[in-house]
């Protein structure tokens, strides 16, 4: 989508792929995000709908994430900029870029992010992930090229 200037699609596929990475975050680190200090209020949010990574969740769960060391929350960030972009294209009163250029630098950030998340999902990582990752670099490679 990218290379073909659909940026807003692209847009709205980044800000999926971190949405459903955060939520396998959650799923994966239940307990001790419910153990690590979340008041009642926060444990039944998770119980009932947190495990998804609910849009209007997600900066708060990055903090909590952050807590047990798994650093999202500038991703998460940029996503939900992305987000808003989608939706919004280049509307100044709503969204935060000026240029096809930024939203394509933040579009290539969170794919060379989900590059990197292996060492997330050490324990579930398997042949098929590998190809989908080298699958991911050599369409990136295209778009570079």
């Amino acid at each position: 989508m990218l290379g073909r200037g659909m940026i807003q699609n692209a847009s709205a596929k980044a800000f999926m792929s971190v949405k459903s990475i955060v939520s396998a975050l959650v799923v994966k680190n239940f307990v001790k995000i419910i153990e690590g200090g979340v008041d009642e209020r926060r444990r039944a949010w998770y119980e009932d709908v947190g495990y998804s990574a609910p849009t209007t969740g997600l900066v708060g769960i990055s903090k909590d994430l952050k807590r047990l060391g798994i650093e999202v929350e500038v991703i998460v960030k940029t996503a939900l900029m992305l987000h808003r972009f989608s939706y919004n294209g280049f509307d100044p009163n709503l969204v935060d870029y000026r240029d096809p250029d930024e939203v394509k630098d933040d579009i290539t950030e969170i794919v060379n992010w989900v590059l990197t998340i292996k060492e997330l999902f050490l324990d579930v990582w398997d042949e098929r992930l590998e190809q989908e990752v080298s699958e991911l670099r050599r369409l990136l490679g295209q778009y570079r090229a």
